[in-house]
């Protein structure tokens, strides 16, 4: 029995080592990937982001906000931190990620629209598990994520069911987005209209979640207190889609203003621009292709320029 239990514990140790020499080995290389998930906590966490102004959004933010555009005309330093497929909620995430390791901006510039105060439904949730052993981001994410003590001490525990993200780590070939326009969190997206989606939908509503609310409120009195100005901005949506909004259109525009007026915000809104007339300038209704984004970010460089220089 004796030998038995000392077989039994050589064995659990060896498979022990075994895992923790993967996990390292899989963590280290995912800290380096190009991958569109973890490119942007790669930067912040390899303390590479020291930048004047910060993109802050959803999708809409990701594509539409072309960086090299504000740092040209605006006299800007941008990232893009904006975070495909969330809401507020993951937005402040990363920022406070951002804040932890990196001064802080002069200036946000907020995406703001129907989507921006809901809750995030876990889409994507493994682009946080190569960063599970920092506290910051462990604290943040542990219920919102699901997170527990295994997923952060226990080796592997983690990356279970995983499949890209494992190989990804292993250097072998995974399915994960990496574009190749990927630049400064921004990514350009050259695509041709696609209206199916919004024909499906007769209506669109404005939801707002107590507890995104909530943690509005918290992150820009966190920037007021801070000295970080905020620039709420409307980016361009297929006037198509606003019609199908009605008079939520009202109630949005109402409430992001009590925002604005509570924490000294400034608000940008495009909702109404010629833009939004042209499918051209769009590669479905909430979207704007490369065409649509470099308009628009002209235009939002120059109003950024004479709005910071007041």
């Amino acid at each position: 029995m004796k030998r038995f239990l000392v077989k039994l514990g050589i064995t659990a140790a060896a498979l022990l080592i075994v895992a923790w020499g993967l996990d390292l080995i899989i963590t280290r290389n995912l800290h380096h990937s190009d991958a569109r998930m973890f490119s942007t906590y790669n930067a912040i966490y390899s303390d590479s982001l020291e930048c004047d102004a910060v993109v802050m959004g959803s999708s809409r933010g990701q594509v539409q906000y072309d960086v090299r555009i504000l740092d040209s005309i605006a006299e800007l330093n941008c990232y893009n931190l904006s975070v495909d497929g969330r809401c507020i909620d993951a937005e402040v995430v990363i920022y406070n990620a951002y804040r932890h390791h990196a001064p802080r901006p002069r200036v946000i510039i907020q995406n703001i629209d129907w989507g921006t105060l809901q809750m995030s439904n876990g889409y994507e949730r493994e682009q946080y598990l190569p960063y599970l052993d920092k506290d910051d981001l462990y604290r943040q994410t542990k219920d919102s994520e699901g997170f527990n003590w295994a997923d952060r001490w226990l080796p592997l525990v983690r990356y279970a069911g995983y499949r890209n993200v494992i190989l990804e780590g292993l250097g072998l070939p995974a399915k994960m987005a990496r574009p190749s326009n990927i630049y400064k969190g921004y990514i350009a997206v050259d695509a041709p209209w696609d209206g199916s989606a919004l024909q499906q939908i007769d209506t669109l509503g404005f939801v707002c979640n107590p507890e995104a609310v909530d943690i509005f409120n918290r992150y820009l009195a966190q920037c007021q207190e801070e000295g970080v100005q905020v620039v709420m901005v409307y980016a361009p949506f297929y006037f198509g889609a606003t019609q199908k909004m009605g008079s939520a259109v009202d109630s949005m525009f109402a409430l992001y203003q009590s925002f604005a007026d509570r924490y000294g915000c400034d608000i940008l809104n495009y909702t109404y621009d010629s833009i939004c007339f042209d499918t051209l300038n769009f590669y479905n209704a909430s979207h704007m292709n490369y065409h649509g984004t470099e308009q628009f970010s002209v235009k939002l460089a120059h109003d950024l320029k004479e709005l910071l220089q007041q």
